[in-house]
């Protein structure tokens, strides 16, 4: 079964924002219009001030069926910018001189809403510039006829503010993508390597059903006397043995990590689980999962706790899993021949990747340790 597509963190991220910010800039746009008219008072002229609204509300309907259909376009935000420094401008014709003195105009609400828009649409090496652009062009028109210019100090503050939320957020949202494409890597490999083992299966059954059925039946004197079929069937058999040759593991390094929180996850046990970040070859991550997996399962199959805990550590000459619980323990000398969890589940996995493991028990709690490799190479 294909895994689903998952979007992008910063696609996801620039969606919101874009969703956000089309919505907000529509809303302040029409609440702004009422205000406008609502606080009319001379000198300021209503035909004027319709007009101005109209262009605003308009503008604003066509920037957020744009920016909600393809996000806030680089030309979509400039139009923006230029619109608003333009009614900036023109306040002495648009606000009356209390409004501007208050600094609660509905010129001061668009200004805002764009400040913000463009970090939202931009890097801070644009969107602090712009912002100021709009800052200063404010100012500008309410010192023209005496109005306040404290609001100054209140958009330099929206500037930074909003420029350094986005700078998180797509920090934030690049990690999270990071972490994402190794998890899909981890996944197809692990997915590789799952279809190599199942090929390996395929060709075992197909030397069980088909060589050994030849060399049984040679051995056993079932064919006395060479033939042309003998000598096909033998060609066959070949040809089967030779595609059956192991041609090494696929080389590449996933993570552990997304491995071991996988088996804690599907364990019959609650698991707390302490990981660092650690980069194994793709066999090595699986038998480390499997091993661990089989921990687990002794866990809930052979004590009476409920939970266990997964850690993960490395330094420069091995990586280290361990797998704990407080049950009542046992003796690991004492495990019939016939019981394979330990003696193949885990063990025999960790070696198959020149990987070991170590079992210590006791009347307080057993603890799997789990190493690769198992005998570091010397530092030169």
């Amino acid at each position: 079964m294909a895994a689903p597509v998952t979007e992008d963190a910063q696609a996801a991220l620039d969606r919101v924002t874009a969703l956000a910010g089309a919505s907000m800039r529509g809303a302040v746009a029409v609440l702004g219009g009422v205000a406008a008219v609502a606080g009319l008072a001379p000198p300021v002229s209503l035909p004027v001030v319709l007009v101005a609204v109209a262009v605003s509300v308009l503008w604003s309907a066509v920037f957020a069926l744009i920016t909600v259909r393809h996000g806030v376009l680089g030309w979509v935000m400039l139009v923006d910018i230029a619109l608003t420094t333009a009614l900036c401008l023109l306040q002495p014709w648009l606000v009356a001189p209390e409004l501007r003195l208050g600094g609660a105009s509905w010129v001061d609400g668009l200004t805002s809403m764009t400040i913000v828009v463009a970090s939202i649409a931009w890097r801070p090496r644009l969107a602090v510039p712009a912002g100021l652009l709009v800052a200063l062009t404010h100012a500008l028109g309410a010192w023209q006829e005496g109005g306040a210019l404290g609001t100054l100090g209140i958009h330099l503050i929206q500037i930074a503010a909003t420029a350094a939320l986005m700078t998180v957020l797509r920090r934030a949202a690049r990690v999270a993508d990071d972490a994402l494409d190794e998890l899909r890597a981890t996944e197809r490999a692990a997915a590789v390597l799952r279809a190599r083992r199942a090929d390996e299966r395929a060709h075992k059954r197909e030397l069980h059903d088909t060589v050994l059925a030849t060399l049984t039946t040679i051995g056993t004197d079932g064919i006395t006397a060479t033939s042309a079929a003998l000598r096909a069937r033998a060609a066959a058999d070949l040809a089967i043995v030779e595609g059956a040759i192991d041609a090494g593991e696929p080389d590449i390094d996933v993570d552990l990590r997304h491995e071991l929180r996988a088996v804690a996850d599907r364990a019959q046990v609650e698991v707390v689980v302490d990981l660092v970040p650690c980069k194994v070859p793709v066999h090595v991550a699986a038998a480390f999962a499997e091993a661990a997996a089989q921990a687990l399962a002794n866990v809930a199959r052979h004590t009476r706790v409920d939970r266990a805990h997964l850690s993960l550590t490395t330094d420069c000459a091995s990586v280290l899993v361990t797998i704990t619980d407080t049950g009542p323990g046992f003796d690991p000398t004492t495990v019939p021949r016939h019981r394979y969890g330990v003696r193949e589940g885990i063990q025999g996995r960790m070696r198959s990747t020149n990987g070991d493991a170590d079992i210590t028990s006791g009347p307080t709690g057993t603890t799997v340790t789990l190493r690769w490799p198992a005998t570091p190479e010397p530092t030169p």
